[in-house]
């Protein structure tokens, strides 16, 4: 303390490491504002396009509607041209984050897209429906958090395992053109 004073007295000017640490820390802390605030205005494209679209699964395979409802609360809104958003995808990094979730599942599989699929394609993707799903590792858990209601249970799980290998055996059947 009296090296300070002394310092004072002198006329020099002593910088604190407490003071210039803070003042780091603010400006960071400010920096962050400023691109987070920016980056709000510039979102990635949103996926809502149509859904009953005559290359949809819905309108070119056998789908009863139960599981026409267990798809489209657990997979759909990462696996088809038309996402559901809820409020907090606007908000900066989570719209970039969502946006790449469903460009990342689209591309594994779209079911808006289900029409132009070969057979071998559908076929495929109904068995890789099927494990995924029995193996519990569709929906996603991050999905799960916030969207509680695509929590498939047991006795749907096994519905929709059922429902691909009938799908499947359909396809299988039935000549190609």
């Amino acid at each position: 303390m009296q090296l300070d004073q002394d310092c004072k007295q002198k006329g020099i000017k002593v910088i604190s490491s407490y003071n210039f640490v803070k003042k780091t820390i603010l400006i960071i802390l400010a920096l962050l504002l400023i691109f987070f605030a920016g980056a709000q205005f510039f979102q990635p494209d949103k996926n809502e396009g149509e859904r009953n679209i005559e290359t949809g699964l819905f309108q070119t395979a056998v789908v009863n509607d139960q599981i026409k409802a267990l798809l489209t609360t657990s997979c759909y809104d990462c696996h088809s041209n038309s996402t559901n958003y809820p409020w907090y995808s606007k908000v900066f990094p989570v719209s970039w984050y969502l946006y790449d979730h469903v460009k990342v599942g689209k591309e594994a599989l779209n079911f808006s897209e289900w029409g132009t699929y070969t057979d071998n394609e559908k076929i495929s993707q109904l068995v890789d429906i099927g494990e995924t799903v029995s193996d519990g590792e569709m929906p996603l858990r991050s999905f799960l958090i916030i969207h509680k209601e695509a929590k498939l249970s047991n006795d749907e799980i096994q519905k929709i395992v059922n429902w691909t290998e009938q799908e499947g055996m359909r396809i299988m059947e039935v000549p190609t053109q």
